[in-house]
């Protein structure tokens, strides 16, 4: 018996530490990762503009160069839920849409690969932080709610729970696919 209580124990802990060494360095990092690989594309960004191959009051340059500056604070609270705020935010944005989708078709005439790369890089991270970010909110939270709302409608409590449930998941996946689109748009215009 006490052997049993002393195994528990110790399972309990080394848990609790690989939670803690988780949620303490290795997220942490890997958000540092990738907040380092979108400095890295704002540099590359304003050097287009210091060489004059991109007009540094251009649409192009101010809309990337924004949504660059807002991901790189979003990402740097190391906190999924400011991240995922802020990418709410954005997808809602429809000017910001219209405004990218404009320069998706600049593209064919300014024929500017660099900018197209960093472009593309962007939307690519962004959409790679969305993925994993989500993954356990598409994967565990979103299935386990759908449940729960199912259980309430069953019962004829109420019929909501579940239609803002599905909404909610609903919204995750478009905005997955948006970036995903963004990022494969911009990487084909690249290699026009």
């Amino acid at each position: 018996m006490i052997v049993i209580v002393f195994n528990i124990t110790i399972t309990i802990l080394a848990l609790w530490l690989i939670i803690f060494l988780n949620h303490s360095y290795l997220q942490p990092a890997i958000r540092n990762r990738d907040r380092f690989k979108l400095y890295k594309l704002r540099d590359e960004l304003s050097m287009l503009a210091m060489s004059g191959e991109l007009n540094e009051h251009s649409e192009e340059y101010i809309t990337l160069l924004h949504l660059i500056n807002s991901s790189i604070f979003a990402i740097g609270a190391f906190k999924v839920t400011d991240f995922l705020r802020y990418v709410f935010q954005l997808h809602k944005d429809k000017e910001m849409h219209a405004r990218i989708e404009r320069i998706i078709k600049n593209l064919k005439r300014t024929d500017n690969q660099k900018y197209c790369q960093i472009a593309g890089e962007y939307f690519s991270i962004m959409h790679r932080i969305i993925r994993r970010d989500t993954f356990v909110l598409r994967v565990v939270f979103f299935p386990i709610m759908i449940l729960l709302a199912a259980i309430i409608s069953l019962l004829r409590i109420s019929a909501k729970p579940k239609s803002a449930v599905i909404y909610r998941k609903a919204a995750v996946e478009q905005i997955d696919n948006v970036y995903c689109a963004y990022s494969q748009r911009f990487w084909r215009k690249c290699t026009a």
